[in-house]
This record gives structure tokens, sequence and C-alpha cells, in this order.
């Protein structure tokens, strides 16, 4: 929460989504003059975030910048948040290279806080069998949320993931649905 009050532009307002909801350790933050460096941790996974401002187009050339500091840090993956559009060739390369682009459309604003958003988590792979033999079927047999959706970004939900979704009711009480990620 204290991220997301210091963020003052959207791209950091972004990026304070994506590091407290994929639960993210921020251990180092690095100033330029257009862009933010976030050196963030989960557990044994490490990340680098890339926050670009002021960018009206973000092409290659930021996709292999960050490839680059992945590779020399040993870490699994980077992340580029910015407000510009990106080219064709940075949508098409970043996934080979471990890249992952948040898009301009996400809300800058804590979706989850409205009443009428209910609890979202990624289930884990050891759930999803038990989920499989609770009802006898398989995830992708589930109704499906596509990856693009603004809480799958921002929970970093990927192809193939299960979302439990939480709800509350007046009449059913607490009850819990599921959502498989296409």
């Amino acid at each position: 929460m204290a991220e997301m009050e210091k963020a003052k532009t959207l791209e950091e307002k972004r990026a304070a989504l994506i590091i407290k909801y994929r639960k993210f350790k921020v251990d180092a933050v690095e100033k330029a003059e257009n862009k933010l460096v976030y050196h963030l941790s989960r557990g044994d996974e490490k990340y680098i975030m890339h926050v670009l401002m002021a960018q009206s187009t973000i092409g290659i050339s930021y996709i292999r910048d960050l490839k680059d500091q992945v590779d020399a840090e040993q870490v699994q993956g980077g992340i580029i948040v910015g407000d510009g559009k990106y080219t064709y060739s940075a949508r098409s390369t970043a996934p080979e290279m471990r890249i992952e682009l948040i898009p301009p459309s996400l809300p800058a604003f804590d979706i989850f806080e409205h009443k009428l958003v209910p609890l979202h988590e990624i289930v884990a792979d050891e759930d999803k069998r038990a989920l499989a033999v609770r009802y006898h079927a398989e995830p992708y047999q589930f109704p499906w949320v596509k990856a693009t959706d603004p809480i799958a970004i921002i929970l970093g939900a990927k192809p193939g993931d299960v979302v439990k979704i939480t709800q509350k009711s007046e009449t059913a009480g607490k009850y819990e649905t599921y959502r498989y990620v296409v």
C-alpha cells in the first residue's frame, strides 16, 4: 500500500499494483531520466521491472535492454510497464525473451478496492489436481477468463492457470467459483 501512495505517474501506479498483488518484495529501486528500475523478489524468484515514463512508443530496443539486464543478473524474467504503444516487433519478441509487457490499458487504480470486485487468487498446481477430482472435470472445462483481463494481468495469471474467486452473497454466504485462464 505504501508503494501505491508514493506513486505519482500512471506508470508508477500500475507498477505498484503489480508489486502489491503479485506479492513482490522491492529489493532496490534505481532512477534514471525517464525510467525506474525495480529489483523484485518473491521467495527464491527474482525479477526486474522497468517503468518507462513519457514514452509514446516502446520498441524492441527497450526489450533488448531489459533482456540484457535479466541475463546479466541471472533473474527469472523482466516486466515492462509503460504508457506508450508497444511496436509489433516488441510484442512478438518479448515472450521468447522472458519479458512481460504490461499494457497501457491496465487501470491505474486499485480494482480490488471496489465493493463489487471479489477476492481473486491463483490456485496452486496441487490444488488444481484436487479441484479436478472434486468437480470431476479438467481445469479447462471451468468457465474461462482471458489472460488479457486486467485482473489476470495484475495477478500475473498465465494461460493454463486457474483463478479462485471468493464471493459473498446474502443468501448463500461465502462461495467460491473458479476460472481457467486462456
